[in-house]
């Protein structure tokens, strides 16, 4: 089998986690190898070499997003009030693309799914349609598959093509997400890109 089928890749490289490192923003670099087939005369000449590849570290999303936010161990933070718009739109453009799982979904439990974007509401004020021109909230949502959520105040997560939202306390970050940085260069998350 093709290692790009079996390794996260990208382009012409693919990654393994043989050969690891943390680094801050809860971001692992792995080592990877780059490959291509180059034609010359009367032969073609295969390159490898070596490469690194920034990926998110698996784990639950409140996590990551505090860490972002340089705010680890205060959940209150995300918080539809407590969390300015610009804070969200910094966070957002972090994290679209993460792809994540929902545990607590017994039938699809390891659906990988990618975000969308973060909501300005809380799961407690977010409503979405269900038909017939009724609405529910996220909160009542989960009230209904018996779930009791730890932080009804916080934003909430949209995957997806359609609208599908999920409390951030109830989604898990998927391992082997290649993490995108769109100046090319890794930076300190709590920093801004200015800095």
């Amino acid at each position: 089998m093709a290692p790009s089928l079996r390794y996260p890749s990208n382009a012409r490289s693919f990654f393994t986690n043989q050969d690891t490192k943390s680094i801050p923003g809860r971001v692992i670099l792995w080592r990877g190898y780059f490959q291509s087939v180059r034609p010359s005369i009367n032969k073609l000449l295969i390159n490898i070499d070596i490469s690194m590849g920034a990926m998110y570290e698996p784990g639950d999303l409140i996590s990551l997003f505090l860490r972002f936010l340089g705010k680890k161990n205060q959940p209150t933070a995300l918080s539809s009030s407590g969390l300015p718009d610009r804070e969200r739109l910094r966070l957002q453009h972090y994290v679209t693309g993460i792809k994540i799982t929902t545990p607590y979904r017994t039938h699809d439990r390891n659906r990988q799914r990618l975000v969308k974007r973060l909501t300005r509401e809380s799961a407690r004020d977010r409503r979405f349609d269900i038909g017939d021109g009724q609405t529910m909230t996220v909160m009542e949502y989960f009230t209904q598959l018996n779930i009791r959520l730890q932080f009804p105040n916080l934003i909430c997560v949209e995957v997806s093509t359609t609208l599908f939202l999920f409390p951030g306390s109830r989604s898990h970050i998927v391992a082997l997400v290649w993490r995108r940085n769109p100046v090319g260069t890794l930076q300190s998350p709590t920093r801004s890109a200015r800095s």
